[in-house]
This record gives structure tokens, C-alpha cells and sequence, in this order.
């Protein structure tokens, strides 16, 4: 009999802690777009014509660029409110960024050629932060801001060249994969939440990041020159690159059997967009 009241109250304690927590507990599940935000990526559709006695160089800035943090985002909050008007919150989202794309063309008397990059980054975030909520009817307005932590970051650069000179023309393509790193940075939203029951919502916010980062390698993952492969034929320095904060290099050259080194460098992964989802409360509010 003691058992069973033993296990009887442990059960109810469990019980009332489970509902007291569950009254503050809530998880947001949506879909966003995010536009480049103080991005310094100019992509460019230049171009020059040379008649073999002068060459006329065409400069142009295109639209599309600014950051590698723009395009879709996938993910989802979970957070407690402490009382009615304050919480704290952890938010995890997948970046599939979209695509920057810069090209260059020549044009000569016999030869012409046209160089394409393309890059698109994509990044998973964990985004720990304060909400402070405001309302009591069924809108909700709220405020959230704190920090963002990017991990699993890559970057990949696409070549593409196409060379003609007389009757013989060459097309190359290479891919390079930029990764490694962990990228932090600040985030914050004004939104509203739209109750359509004590437990069910829908939601809708304006988020901005300011995040940048920097790989720590860079590996060609495929080359190819008429189809043909070409990457086996690379070595380990031209295939591979490390960046550093700091290296020390002797001359005459490196070894060609260790990855190649470059100054550490900084890509802007910063955003600003919408998001929208639902909304779920663990017990009435």
C-alpha cells in the first residue's frame, strides 16, 4: 500500500510540474525568404572587345548580389515565457541560399572566350534569444533578439568557361567547396502571433541577421576539360587550399603534396526577410 502511494504522488508531482512548465512552452514552426542585408558581393557581367590594335573594356554592375545570406530558410523555435511578457527561446533554421552569378566575355579579331561564376552558400543557425511578448486579445505582437551561430557552413563556387580560337573550341568546368568555420553573429524580429485556439496560432515576422564568415578550406571537388576529367591529374596543393590568420612560406615554392596556404578571408552572410508559420502553445494561456 505504501508502494503505491509512493508511486501515486510521484506520479501527481510529475504531473503538476509538467503542467505548471507546459503553461509557459511554446514552438513556432515556419518558412521564410531572407534578401541580401549589408552584403559587399558585387556581381558584374563585364566584358571587352579587342579589334588587335586597341581593346575596349565594358564594365557593369548587376543586380542579385550583396550576400550569400540571402534565399529560403527552413526551421523552427522552441521557447519558454516566463510570465506573460518575457521568454527565452532557442532557434534552429537551415539556409539554402540563392544564387550570385558574375560573368566576363572577350571578343577578339579570331579568339573569344566567356568566364561564369557562380556561388551559393547554404548554412544551418542556432539562434538562442530573448522574446518579450505584448497582448492579451487574440493578436500578439513580440520582439525577439539575441545571437546567431552558424555550423556545417559551405560555399560552392562554380567555374564555367567557354574558349574558342579559330576553328577549335574548349569548355571547362571546375567546382570548388568552400567550408569549415563557425560563424557568429546577432539576430532580431518583430512579428505577431494570430491565435486561432487556446493552443493552435499562425505567425508572421520581420527578421533581420547580421552574420559574416570565414572558411578555413577550399577544395576543387571537380575539373573537367571537354568533359574529360581533370581533377585526378591535380595535386594536393592545387586542389586543396587552407586559410589561415597567419603562415609563414619558404621559397622557392611549396610542397605539392600538401594543401596550399591563403590569408584567412571573410564572406557576408547577412539578411533581412520574412518568415511565417504556425504557432503552438503547450497548454492554455
Amino acid at each position: 500500500m505504501k508502494k503505491i502511494t509512493k508511486i501515486t504522488l510521484a506520479l501527481l508531482s510529475s504531473f503538476i510540474v509538467t503542467q505548471a512548465y507546459s503553461q509557459g512552452m511554446y514552438a513556432n514552426l515556419g518558412l521564410g525568404y531572407g534578401m541580401s542585408a549589408g552584403g559587399t558581393i558585387s556581381p558584374y557581367d563585364n566584358s571587352s572587345v579587342s579589334n588587335g590594335s586597341t581593346t575596349t573594356y565594358n564594365y557593369k554592375s548587376v543586380s542579385g548580389g550583396g550576400s550569400f545570406g540571402k534565399g529560403m530558410q527552413i526551421g523552427g523555435t522552441f521557447g519558454y515565457m516566463f510570465n506573460k511578457n518575457v521568454g527565452a527561446e532557442l532557434g534552429i533554421s537551415y539556409l539554402m541560399g540563392g544564387k550570385i552569378t558574375s560573368k566576363d566575355v572577350y571578343t577578339g579579331t579570331n579568339s573569344s572566350s566567356t568566364d561564369e561564376y557562380t556561388y551559393k552558400g547554404k548554412m544551418l543557425r542556432f539562434a538562442p534569444g530573448i522574446r518579450l511578448t505584448v497582448g492579451e486579445g487574440k493578436i500578439k505582437p513580440y520582439m525577439r533578439t539575441g545571437v546567431v551561430i552558424g555550423v556545417g557552413t559551405k560555399l560552392t563556387e562554380t567555374y564555367h568557361r567557354t574558349s574558342v580560337n579559330g576553328s577549335n573550341t574548349n569548355i571547362r568546368d571546375e567546382e570548388t567547396a568552400y567550408t569549415g568555420g563557425i560563424s557568429f553573429g546577432f539576430a532580431c524580429g518583430l512579428g505577431m502571433v494570430y491565435a486561432i485556439n487556446d493552443n493552435l496560432g499562425i505567425f508572421a515576422e520581420l527578421g533581420i541577421i547580421t552574420q559574416s564568415w570565414a572558411p578555413k578550406k577550399g577544395e576543387v571537388t571537380s575539373s573537367t576539360l571537354n568533359g574529360v576529367d581533370q581533377l585526378s591529374g591535380m595535386t594536393t596543393s592545387q586542389k586543396e587550399t587552407e586559410y589561415l590568420k597567419s603562415y609563414s612560406e619558404v621559397s622557392p615554392g611549396s610542397d605539392p603534396g600538401s594543401p596550399n596556404k591563403s590569408q584567412q578571408f571573410k564572406m557576408p552572410f547577412s539578411s533581412a526577410g520574412i518568415n511565417v508559420g504556425v504557432h503552438y502553445t503547450f497548454g492554455a494561456q
